[in-house]
């Protein structure tokens, strides 16, 4: 792989970690459990310094690394407002959103450790890579813990009483 190639395959990460950094975000400004808040405002900081370690690497490499998020981004974190306007800040629909975008970033993040790049960088990326698998678990785990409070049956209070 050329130093070219690799530099655009950085600057898509780094489109991805903006793009988490603001959906995250969203989430955080959304959401009105304040423990998802404070998770949710974590991990956009956590993607915020990948972005800088990515463009640091694309520079060093003699690139111009990119600056924002993607259009695609821009309109899942559109979804995250409507979404967040219909359950009134209910933390399940945010939650599913946030996964939504994990599964995106893993896969990016897939891609480019398929291709053919090596030295620091490649650890950097593995190293990177390993966090955001780690944020998707975390996610999947709250989306399933939220998903099962929601959906418990109602116990009636009147049962088997009188």
């Amino acid at each position: 792989m050329t130093p070219e190639d690799t530099i655009g395959q950085l600057n898509r990460l780094i489109e991805t970690s903006k793009d988490g950094e603001l959906g995250y975000s969203t989430a955080a400004e959304h959401v009105h459990n304040t423990q998802l808040q404070t998770i949710f405002q974590d991990y956009a900081k956590q993607r915020a310094h990948f972005a800088l370690q990515l463009q640091a690497e694309v520079e060093r490499l003699g690139g111009t690394a990119g600056e924002s998020g993607s259009i695609t981004a821009a309109l899942h974190r559109g979804w995250i407002d409507v979404k967040s306007a219909f359950s009134g800040g209910d933390g399940s629909a945010i939650v599913a959103a946030c996964e939504t975008g994990e599964d995106a970033a893993v896969a990016a993040y897939e891609r480019v450790l398929n291709m053919d790049i090596s030295g620091q960088t490649r650890i950097m990326v593995e190293m990177q890579f390993h966090k955001v698998q780690e944020a998707h678990q975390h996610m999947l785990r709250l989306k399933e813990a939220h998903s099962s409070t929601v959906n418990q049956p109602k116990t009636e209070v009147s049962k088997g009483k009188g």
